[in-house]
């Protein structure tokens, strides 16, 4: 038998807040959420030495071989807690408590015993939601290594533990910064609500939704404000919700909210904007104007809100457009309906946008924001249809165009040329474009978010990253948002970040073919084959029939656990695909690449480069290319394409 041995080592219990109660209320997403809980803290543990005893079920057991590394770990845990909290509604966060130890323990197996680990599961429960409690001994052994305050909770008569133990809380800052924001949030961070639709007609409510979205993109270019938005705002239509439920939730101190009456050419708006703080009304308006009106009231109620703020509008040069303010009613309603029904992005919903914007231009053909949108309905149909028509490039560059000579301070027109300047491979020009967005409307959230997925195509992760959670300030509810976030950190090779950002995406809602291809790719970085399978199954599934990234990865994974000939097997099967529909050149160049056919994959990156292949901006970094990625005729080809050196 294996003998015992006793050694002296820094213990760390962890357990979740309410774990019992959520999974009598919600099973399905108790489980989920233990799962996105075990993915953040388990690579901690690993990056502060400590080694993992066991799971209890909602925590774990952890032993480090000093105090510090334990303290420091505690730390981290609680801070990325704080921040994914930050990012998810109240009812999807998760709250753990923290205890430490630092005492003698009996190693038998795999598993640790004695009055170290007793006094550990004593401390724990003694820390808020959030917080960590350590005992004196770790204490006294970190109190000058650490720049967190410490506070005696004084001694403690803890359950079988024979002599009382001096109990001490870390004072972490945010909890501070929480406890002092939940009286006094920051009235700069602002969310529109979503305007309700009083109209006797139930198919306005369109038009609620659409000036809702109109206001936060007026609000967005206040240089003053943190605008929430639209896809985090717009989850709070018809939620029964508090102003300080919601202003907790989004970390914003001011709300705008109210409702809208159409009537033929007449509307009626009523708004008041009010204090998350202590709800008092800060301003409020009935406007009561025709249709054609519309955009002199967005104007409006921007410059009231500033003022009520006592912030200032970003000063713009005055130009003829601006003095003609009225609009064709007919022309924004179909504008509107464009708007939602873009919003939902499928393609079948971007066609029929397509045809409410240019009815909108055809109406009125002055308003640069109905060219802006419409060049982005085209970029979008060009960059994810299965089928590529370079006359959606052209439309979508043509549209952007006109939006920027008509207006050339809209950030809309400038944020719709980006994405074609990066599929024509001029990066540099497609980064000015997005920045520039960002300078005339500093909380355009779509713009950060493009930028991020922009930077990181061209290598550099971590200012995409920065990005990305700009973006995320923004938009905090945004399931594409993280899991944008979790794609960089994947193509960074942080795969431990990346299943975190995927995670949270999957958290809140999404569950798509894209996701499920990255977390795939994550989990077969990391070996961690069944789980790969899961998921890369799931996105054949949803795929819906043959899709060469999926088979690739598919292939990849069955080579990689013993299965032979899988790669060669689906690269004809891509070949037998190709001969009866479009297959981009792109994707059948990294089945030859992982066969080691070298010259038959550049074969098929000349051919994707001489028909302007979008799928070819991903090159760079895609991790499909990482056998051929030390030929020197890959790194000749990307100096090619554009990339930079």
């Amino acid at each position: 038998m294996e003998k015992d041995t006793r050694q002296l080592a820094a213990i760390m219990l962890t357990d979740i807040v309410g774990y019992t109660a959520l999974t009598q209320v919600d099973e399905a997403l108790t489980l989920a959420l233990l799962e996105e809980h075990s993915s953040l803290l388990r690579p901690l543990f690993a990056e502060h030495s400590g080694r993992e005893i066991k799971g209890t079920g909602d925590g774990f057991l952890v032993e480090f071989p000093s105090a510090l590394e334990a303290v420091r770990c505690a730390t981290e845990i609680q801070r990325a807690l704080h921040e994914r909290n930050n990012a998810v509604p109240l009812d999807r966060t998760i709250q753990v408590r923290i205890g430490v130890h630092l005492g003698d323990v009996v190693h038998r197996g795999n598993d640790i015993f004695g009055d170290g680990v007793n006094i550990t599961a004593r401390i724990e429960p003694l820390a808020e939601p959030g917080g960590i409690c350590l005992s004196r001994q770790v204490y006294d052994a970190v109190w000058n290594k650490v720049d967190l305050r410490m506070t005696s909770l004084g001694k403690r008569d803890l359950k079988n533990v024979r002599v009382p133990i001096e109990v001490y809380e870390m004072e972490l800052p945010w909890m501070r910064d929480e406890t002092s924001s939940r009286s006094r949030r920051d009235r700069s961070r602002l969310v529109v609500l979503p305007l309700v639709s009083i109209s006797q007609e139930p198919g306005d409510a369109y038009f609620a939704d659409g000036l809702t979205e109109e206001l936060i993109f007026a609000l967005s270019k206040v240089k003053e404000l943190q605008v929430i938005a639209a896809t985090s705002a717009m989850k709070y239509r018809g939620a029964n919700k508090a102003i300080s439920e919601i202003g907790s939730e989004l970390s914003v101190g001011t709300a705008l909210e109210g409702s809208v009456r159409k009537a033929g050419n007449r509307l009626r708006i009523t708004l008041q904007l009010v204090d998350v703080n202590d709800e008092v009304h800060l301003w409020s308006e009935v406007y009561e104007r025709a249709l054609d009106d519309v955009f002199a009231v967005q104007t409006d109620i921007a410059r009231n809100v500033a003022a009520a703020l006592e912030v200032h509008l970003t000063p713009r040069p005055r130009k003829p457009l601006e003095h003609r303010a009225q609009a064709s009613p007919e022309a924004y309603e179909a504008y509107l309906k464009g708007r939602a029904l873009f919003s939902r992005r499928s393609p079948a919903n971007t066609r029929a946008a397509i045809e409410c914007f240019e009815r909108a231009i055809e109406l009125d053909p002055s308003r640069a924001e109905f060219y802006a949108a419409l060049s982005m309905a085209y970029s979008v149909l060009f960059n994810y249809a299965a089928q590529h028509d370079r006359d959606w490039h052209a439309k979508a560059a043509a549209n952007a165009e006109k939006a920027l000579g008509l207006d050339p301070d809209l950030p809309e027109a400038h944020a719709a040329r980006a994405p074609l300047l990066a599929d024509d491979l001029d990066f540099a020009g497609a980064e000015q474009e997005y920045r520039r967005a960002i300078e005339l409307s500093p909380s355009y959230a779509t713009a950060h978010h493009w930028l991020g997925l922009l930077l990181s195509l061209t290598g550099r992760h971590e200012e995409a990253a920065a990005a990305l959670k700009t973006s995320l300030e923004l938009d905090p509810l945004s399931a594409s948002q993280h899991g944008a976030l979790g794609q960089v950190y994947l193509r960074g090779g942080q795969t431990d970040r990346a299943l975190e950002a995927l995670g949270m995406a999957s958290t809140l809602g999404e569950d798509n073919l894209v996701l499920r291809l990255f977390r795939g790719q994550a989990y077969l970085f990391q070996h961690r084959f069944d789980l790969a399978r899961v998921d890369l199954e799931k996105a054949r599934k949803l795929a819906g029939g043959f899709e060469p990234e999926t088979e690739y990865w598919l292939a990849h994974l069955a080579e990689a656990t013993g299965t032979r000939g899988a790669m060669e097997r689906a690269l004809e099967r891509a070949l037998d695909q190709a001969g009866h529909s479009h297959v981009p050149a792109y994707a059948l160049a990294p089945f030859y690449f992982a066969l080691e056919r070298n010259d038959e994959g550049f074969e098929c990156l000349e051919r994707s480069y001489t028909a302007h292949e979008p799928e070819l901006v991903d090159v760079a970094t895609d991790p499909r290319f990482a056998p051929c990625r030390a030929d020197p005729r890959f790194v000749a080809f990307l100096k090619k394409v554009g990339f930079p050196g």
